[in-house]
């Protein structure tokens, strides 16, 4: 090996870009729609073409970022049968809406066991003593700003967020007791809540172990898809079409409650561009995407000079921004651990480099994974991926 061979130039983000769309063009053209049974959660067309839309939406690509979304709506694979409070639960696992989900398990003799489970839970869990100490959850955190966040009456809040008491003096109430299993946790965490989307079945607790290695991870669900497309449809100007798309999520959502989460009706494409945003905020509470909305909508362009650390319940604002997207960007449910006191203060144009390269960072380690699972139903495909993937990692270190 040459010394020459470990000073690469960084690749640019269009060219890593330009890779990207090769490769999941190439698996949209090789996977299948569905597999049968035995082969549940393997990589689709259905989930190549979602991963692509959401590449689209990074680059506020419109056009591609409608037609891929759409295209995935119009085949009638996915559906929102599951009502929410059941969508992350075991029942839930692999369900209708269910586009991109990493599979886990435990067994008798492999209780703990990260090469056929995942320690999504108990990174997650409930941060505490005793019988609640099966986690590490207070790194991720939602704020009181995310749960005010919630409409009134919005089923999603009690699915989204795990309450618990501050200590065992502190009685037991409806208020922080959790559904469907009645429990109420203990725990001196400063935040408001943890993450319901992460909660296990205490009966598989006492049957496995506390930390939940068993609950599969929903990477890409079906309302994503549809809030994409109502996204790149309004930003189009095709805002019936939008806010159809918008409904759909929220009738989801209201399940049989009339009264609750009413039609957005405007045919305005700045209120539903701020419905939209909201929908997201609140659909996807607690999972991987917030942060990466609030860079693509320019809310994180605040220097960290201006930012302090956040406590529960406090406000963080930045000195820039207008009142509305002061709101959005500093209730971002569970990102206070980007208001660090002291940090280095960088010029903008400089953070916005690193936030995208640590998004494709993110993006190549999905790429990667989707080469594993092709590597025996279409080993060309998955060598190409495999090998771009590698590059374009070693390209953003």
């Amino acid at each position: 090996m040459e010394a020459s061979d470990a000073n690469v130039p960084k690749t640019t983000a269009e060219k890593i870009y330009e890779q990207i769309d090769k490769d999941l063009t190439e698996a949209e053209e090789c996977l299948p729609l569905r597999w049968d049974s035995d082969y549940t959660g393997r990589l689709t067309w259905g989930a190549a073409r979602s991963l692509h839309a959401r590449t689209y939406m990074m680059r506020n690509d419109w056009d591609n970022m409608y037609t891929a979304s759409t295209e995935v709506i119009k085949s009638g694979i996915y559906n929102l049968n599951t009502p929410v409070d059941k969508v992350f639960t075991v029942e839930g696992e692999n369900c209708g809406e269910s586009i991109f989900e990493l599979q886990c398990e435990a067994t008798d003799a492999m209780k703990e066991d990260a090469s056929i489970g995942s320690q999504f839970c108990q990174v997650q869990g409930v941060r505490g003593a005793g019988e609640w100490a099966p986690g590490y959850g207070d790194w991720h955190m939602a704020t009181k700003l995310m749960g005010e966040a919630f409409e009134p009456g919005d089923p999603r809040r009690n699915a989204t967020l795990l309450y618990f008491r501050r200590s065992t003096d502190e009685p037991i109430t409806p208020e922080n007791t959790n559904q469907p299993y009645g429990e109420s946790p203990v725990s001196t965490a400063m935040g408001a809540y943890f993450n319901k989307k992460a909660y296990t079945d205490p009966t598989l607790r006492r049957k496995y172990s506390r930390m939940g290695f068993w609950v599969n991870i929903r990477l890409i669900r079906y309302p994503d898809v549809l809030l994409m497309a109502a996204e790149a449809a309004n930003e189009k100007g095709l805002t019936g079409e939008a806010a159809g798309y918008l409904e759909q999520v929220r009738a989801h959502a209201r399940g049989t409650l009339a009264d609750v989460l009413p039609k957005v009706e405007s045919a305005s494409q700045s209120v539903l561009r701020d419905a939209i945003r909201h929908e997201r905020r609140v659909e996807l509470a607690l999972e991987p995407d917030r942060f990466y909305d609030l860079v693509r909508w320019g809310h994180c362009q605040r220097s960290a000079a201006s930012c302090r650390k956040e406590l529960p319940g406090q406000e963080c604002a930045a000195a820039s921004a207008p009142d509305r997207d002061r709101q959005i960007e500093r209730s971002t449910g569970a990102e206070p651990r980007l208001l660090i006191p002291g940090q280095r203060k960088q010029p903008a144009q400089s953070m916005a480099k690193g936030l995208f390269h640590n998004l494709l960072a993110i993006k190549a380690l999905l790429l990667q994974r989707a080469a594993n699972f092709l590597q025996w139903h279409c080993k060309g495909v998955a060598v190409a991926l495999h090998n771009s993937c590698s590059v374009a990692a070693k390209q953003l270190q």
